[in-house]
């Protein structure tokens, strides 16, 4: 594995947005109506006011733009509080923070040519500078590039507990930094990671983890749900999060949750319609579907879904249904079958009670509609042994029925419509 730095052609990237705001909005000093903005002023080039607003960015005496969420959150309250002695202010000693910042980068470009342990302390060395840089200037683009690089150094040290602990504090701080979609790569990897290898060695979760820093202390699968679902929440638009979503589904799929799966496939169904993931993760909701499905005493959400699934996938995916066509005619096989079962045991339920009606009309729906399932020689057999039935069970306690004052139909809201209306 080599270590490559995010930030070693762009590290002031985040600055440069900044200077990019201030040209747009860089007020207009000119006395005069004809004289117009500086920016555009035949007086004044562009590239003065480059260089002069670069130097407001980077001079320590200049104007400091505090960044962050904590920089956010510091208001009315918290000025008050300075003022009677009990706030606290950003720690801002730019040159302690650059000198840790080029130590650390020297001590990073080092640790790549080397191997095994030292390379290992080579680059947790580096994690410890670029932090001693983050805390010297806090709420500050190098700050962000700091901490960023403290977890790189952290994850070529394989040290990935930590490596995640220290993406999560980046983008708590800093949600809209420019280095998401990167940050979402190294969180999937160490999620997979730990998804992986709680497959392959799965642990009770009072088990404790001290020797290994590339796993956290305890739950390892856990905290690696944790992170997907943490990269899914962050960056909901991020260039992976229809990765992260299949992966967390594949990942209840492989544990046979086969409910939580189905759930998480239709997120990705859903949320990312331009995924590539699209055909697997519908085909997978369908088997998820059937997998979830307790039989006909059950609820019938499971097989009815799993049947707008089969019929989308064949009329938004002709290609792959064509390739995987024994897969989907099984599986509408099985719908079909799980559909007739639950209309059979009903029929079953009316003939019971001796409401034959119903049950020859539960019979007769078996034989319009499923009549390639094996219920359908069933029903028509069982439709030709109470052929002459009556409909209605007999009242056979008619005399008490009188004397409750009852009716023989306990469904008053069938009366005849066509009934006199008494005043």
């Amino acid at each position: 594995m080599t270590g490559k730095s995010p930030v070693a052609h762009g590290r002031h990237c985040h600055e440069k947005n900044h200077l990019l705001t201030l040209l747009v909005l860089w007020p207009c000093f000119t006395v005069g109506l004809l004289s117009g903005c500086s920016v555009l002023s035949p007086k004044q080039s562009a590239l003065t006011d480059y260089e002069s607003a670069r130097k407001a960015i980077e001079d320590p005496e200049g104007v400091y733009r505090p960044e962050g969420k904590s920089a956010e959150a510091e208001g009315l309250g918290s000025g008050f509080l300075k003022q009677v002695g009990l706030g606290t202010s950003k720690r801002r000693d730019i040159e302690v923070a650059r000198t840790h910042y080029a130590k650390a980068d020297d001590l990073f470009e080092a640790a790549k040519d080397l191997e095994g342990t030292d390379r290992q302390k080579k680059f947790r060395a580096a994690a410890a500078e670029y932090k001693l840089a983050a805390k010297n200037w806090q709420s500050s683009g190098l700050e962000q590039d700091a901490l960023l690089m403290a977890a790189e150094s952290h994850f070529f040290a394989e040290d990935y507990y930590r490596a995640e602990s220290m993406y999560a504090d980046l983008v708590k701080e800093y949600p809209q930094n420019p280095y998401m979609d990167h940050i979402d790569s190294r969180r999937f990897e160490i999620a997979d990671y730990w998804l992986k290898y709680d497959r392959s060695k799965p642990s009770p979760f009072v088990v404790v983890n001290v020797s290994d820093p590339r796993r956290p202390w305890n739950d390892t699968g856990g905290h690696g749900k944790r992170v997907l679902e943490n990269v899914r929440l962050d960056n909901p638009t991020g260039r992976i999060g229809d990765d992260a979503t299949m992966r967390l589904a594949m990942d209840h799929w492989e544990k046979e949750r086969f409910e939580d799966a189905a759930d998480t496939f239709a997120d990705v169904r859903m949320t990312y319609p331009d995924s590539e993931h699209q055909f697997d993760a519908q085909r997978l909701e369908l088997q998820s579907l059937l997998a979830s499905y307790q039989g006909p005493q059950y609820s019938s959400i499971p097989v009815t879904t799993a049947q707008k699934r089969v019929e989308q996938i064949r009329r938004q995916f002709p290609q792959q249904s064509e390739e995987h066509r024994e897969e989907l005619q099984e599986a509408y096989a099985k719908v079909r079958f799980a559909m007739a079962e639950r209309i059979w045991h009903q029929a079953r339920y009316r003939r019971i009670r001796a409401e034959y009606g119903a049950a020859k009309f539960h019979y007769q729906r078996i034989l319009d509609n499923y009549s390639d399932t094996p219920f359908a020689e069933k029903a028509q057999e069982a439709l030709a042994a109470i052929q002459d039935k009556p409909d209605t069970p007999p009242q056979r306690f008619k005399a008490l029925v009188w004397l409750l004052g009852g009716s023989s139909d306990d469904r008053p809201w069938r009366e005849r419509t066509d009934a006199p209306v008494t005043e």
